[in-house]
């Protein structure tokens, strides 16, 4: 029988957390901690049965583990400047040619994003390019533009690129090969597209820098200024990437980060509680109070009633279901976080096909992935990495990257690339599967 208060009160307090998430000035660890509490009690009181081991059971602790080591492993990588030093080595090859530092820096930032979250590569990335920018005395609106929107298509490569891949990676059983078998095809061609659009929309209108501009860029943007111990940096290079090729073997991703954490602190002789103090516990304690909501709606049978109403939605096709899917992710991500979207839709794949490994066709869950992924560009408040980009913008005086032009230009792109991703899912529901 289905008992309406607690799935009223359950989507009340699921509903104020998503409001409060979107809210920057609000402490939503705190009030999710609250909601979380408030929904177990609820669940308890009105299913008696429900105990310990049962909300424990819904807490998902292998992508936990994977967040916690990833972000030990980036901030050791981060320490050494190892991203920095990527960004100007790309510059200096470029020679100063702000076409083709445009290309360069979008699809280097893009494939970084693949490994580390977008907001990482914004904060690594932008304020360099701007730099560069001033220096060679154009406009670096086309720039912020291209790694804005590049970035999300980088995200899509990985597994462990952010943490609504890891999620969806983990609840499916999803591993790198998957994601590099089901999106090559799509990542690189989108990525190169993208570029193109822009730079016939907006580069080509700026006037080439002279070239005692591109000398004095030279001069003064040198990758080796960054490297302070030479032999730490080679040595943590090697390391990161060695991690990188880990998640290529059938081991459990979480089981490979966790040890390449371990190994990467040994070797940087770095106490592993120290960096465990660090890392952002914000995120993790509010992955739980999620994963306890969720947890929570389940045993109260919502996500069972709106699979039932779903399922007159979604057809016996499968493309026409991805299709949809798309959609309906992507409007939504830009408008909603990306993480409680994801666990949300996690949730009603699984009642919708099956709890079994295998059981959610590989096109729906390229279609969760796509739209997830780059629907967020749809409104700037639905990527950090956008608000970042905003934030940089407006503390370096970049007038012409700004909150309207990008809400303009993001909603045109994230259409233009969710109208690709049907081409692409077409093509492999007809040619691949």
């Amino acid at each position: 029988m289905v008992q309406i208060i607690p799935i009223i009160l359950l989507l009340i307090l699921f509903v104020g957390i998503m409001v409060v998430f979107s809210q920057e000035k609000l402490d939503y660890v705190g009030f999710s901690l609250l909601a979380a509490f408030i929904s177990v009690v609820v669940t308890i009181i009105y299913f008696p049965d429900s105990n310990f081991n049962t909300f424990l059971a819904f807490i998902e602790f292998d992508p936990i583990i994977f967040i916690i080591s990833m972000q030990v492993i980036i901030m050791i990588s981060e320490k050494h400047k190892i991203f920095q030093w990527i960004a100007l080595k790309t510059l200096r090859f470029t020679k100063g040619n702000h076409r083709k530092f445009f290309y360069l820096i979008c699809i280097i930032s893009s494939l970084s994003a693949s490994i580390i979250a977008d907001i990482t590569v914004a904060i690594i990335f932008i304020p360099l390019v701007i730099r560069a920018c001033k220096i060679l005395k154009i406009n670096p609106a086309p720039f912020l533009f291209g790694i804005s929107f590049t970035i999300n298509i980088g995200s899509l490569y990985t597994p462990f690129s952010s943490s609504e891949n890891i999620l969806i990676g983990a609840a499916f059983s999803l591993d790198l090969q998957w994601f590099l078998s089901k999106f090559s095809l799509y990542v690189f061609p989108m990525l190169i597209l993208t570029l193109v659009v822009l730079d016939f929309t907006m580069l080509r209108k700026i006037k080439a820098p002279t070239e005692q501009q591109k000398e004095i860029l030279l001069e003064i943007m040198d990758p080796n200024l960054v490297i302070v111990n030479k032999t730490q940096f080679i040595l943590n290079s090697l390391y990161l990437g060695a991690i990188i090729i880990g998640f290529l073997f059938p081991i459990n991703a979480w089981v490979v980060s966790s040890l390449g954490a371990i190994l990467i602190s040994i070797f940087n002789k770095e106490q592993i509680s120290d960096n465990l103090a660090k890392i952002d516990w914000k995120i993790i304690f509010f992955f739980i109070s999620l994963f306890l909501m969720i947890g929570c709606m389940q045993i109260a049978g919502i996500f069972q009633i709106v699979a039932g109403w779903t399922t007159s939605i979604f057809s016996d096709n499968d493309l026409i279901s991805a299709i949809i899917l798309l959609f309906s992710i992507g409007i939504l991500s830009g408008f909603l976080a990306q993480v409680p979207t994801a666990i949300v839709f996690i949730s009603l794949l699984k009642n919708l096909y099956g709890f079994e490994v295998g059981a959610v066709p590989d096109l729906i869950l390229m279609a969760f992935l796509l739209g997830i992924n780059l629907g967020s560009n749809f409104l700037p408040q639905g990527a950090a990495c956008d608000l970042m980009a905003l934030n940089l913008a407006k503390k370096n005086g970049v007038k012409a990257f700004n909150y309207k032009s990008l809400l303009k230009n993001g909603s045109l792109i994230t259409l233009f690339h969710l109208f690709f991703s049907v081409i692409y899912l077409s093509i492999f529901y007809l040619f691949m599967l």
